[in-house]
């Protein structure tokens, strides 16, 4: 609806942009980063941060940078499983046709990993989603499942993504062995507040805006309310352009914003 009114080409807000028109934050730099030293220890590694930062898009932008010939990428979003649905679930990810009975699986899901490996040269990435999700029992399962040559070898990446409530199930006692094992810790803070404005105008620029459409004081404001929120934020902008639309105004200030705002709260009350 807005697009035509402000000269844009795309919804500069939607899910699905390529990876090359997303904002480079950086939050994603510094989870790039630490992928780049996982991609060589491999083994297991953690994100994790509140929702709406912008964790799935870094995942999406990272795995779509990987050379598929060294890397097969199995992403997992339903963790709420049972450990028969969770092997199930994976082999499924691998491209195997499972097994009946669990023995079986953790076996067949073993030496498929293993073959790759030696045959292929190629890194099995495995990204669970929602880790908050997993059970103990699962837990207790990827560490087995994961230890190559009595724990001297790892084989593959298993990257644990959730919110901050998945810490607290991790630091539970009966989980020190996995927490060992953890090469890589990574917590999405979001946008920082002087980032904001790069973020609306690098997409709104390759989107085909041709001049600002948010003011100074409307981008402090969404600033302000999102607190690092890429959900937020981008909701905030959409709705403040919906407005724009309605009152036939091209440069939106920060009144538009605290609006949107209100529209937005009407959700979270």
């Amino acid at each position: 609806m807005y697009k035509a009114f402000y000269g844009l080409t795309a919804n500069p807000f939607a899910k699905d942009l390529p990876v090359d028109q997303l904002f480079v934050s950086q939050d994603y730099k510094q989870f790039a980063a630490r992928m780049e030293y996982f991609k060589n220890v491999k083994g297991f590694a953690v994100a994790y941060g509140r929702p709406g930062l912008g964790k799935t898009t870094c995942l999406r932008s990272f795995t779509a940078r990987l050379n598929p010939q060294l890397f097969k990428v199995v992403y997992l979003a339903l963790s709420a499983v049972t450990v028969l649905e969770f092997y199930r679930n994976l082999s499924f990810g691998l491209g195997l046709l499972p097994k009946q009975k669990k023995v079986d699986m953790f076996h067949q899901v073993q030496d498929h990993i293993v073959n790759l490996h030696h045959q292929k040269n190629q890194t099995p990435l495995i990204i669970i989603d929602e880790a908050q999700f997993l059970g103990s029992a699962i837990l207790n399962e990827l560490r087995m499942l994961f230890n190559f040559q009595m724990d001297s070898k790892n084989h593959a990446m298993v990257l644990l993504c959730g919110q901050p409530a998945f810490l607290h199930q991790l630091n539970l006692h009966i989980h020190e062995p996995l927490r060992q094992r953890i090469m890589v810790h990574h917590e999405f803070k979001g946008l920082q507040t002087d980032e904001v404005g790069d973020f609306l105008t690098t997409l709104l620029t390759r989107c085909g805006a041709g001049e600002p459409i948010f003011t100074p004081d409307a981008i402090t404001a969404m600033a302000n309310a999102s607190h690092g929120s890429l959900r937020i934020l981008g909701s905030l902008a959409e709705k403040a352009l919906l407005l724009g639309v309605q009152e036939k105004v091209r440069s939106l200030d920060a009144a538009f914003i605290h609006a949107a705002y209100e529209a937005t709260m009407i959700y979270e009350r």
